[in-house]
């Protein structure tokens, strides 16, 4: 690709888009009111379409960019090994590890966890 970083943002849920596909993506999630203290209904995805470590890094730090503007919540799925390094950073509002490991936090998390040697984001 000529050395481009390629990058998409999306947004689903209420009058965005297909209202049956953020359903339908989001069907397998847990309750997350009692963790974050709402339930979402939007969804702003951040993806990159390289997988180097500043792809990762770049990822984050956008995200935290939309969050400056639009507000919400980052929910990070996490590796096991993960979760302990999470736990402690700024701006992360809960953790958890069943069905699968994920931290959700704020804006200033994305920041400090983006910063934590070997950071990495999962799909």
């Amino acid at each position: 690709m000529g050395g481009r970083r390629p990058v998409m943002v999306s947004l689903m849920g209420p009058g965005v888009g297909d209202e049956g596909i953020f359903e339908a993506e989001h069907a397998d999630e847990v309750d997350q009111e009692p963790l974050i203290g709402f339930t979402p209904t939007h969804a702003v995805d951040v993806i990159a379409f390289c997988n180097r470590p500043v792809d990762h890094v770049v990822t984050a730090l956008l995200t935290a960019a939309v969050m400056d503007v639009i507000g919400g919540i980052a929910n990070a799925e996490l590796l096991e090994d993960q979760v302990p390094m999470v736990t402690g950073l700024p701006g992360v509002v809960a953790t958890m590890t069943d069905p699968w490991p994920a931290a959700y936090g704020s804006a200033e998390f994305l920041r400090s966890w983006a910063r934590q040697p070997g950071f990495r984001l999962l799909k």
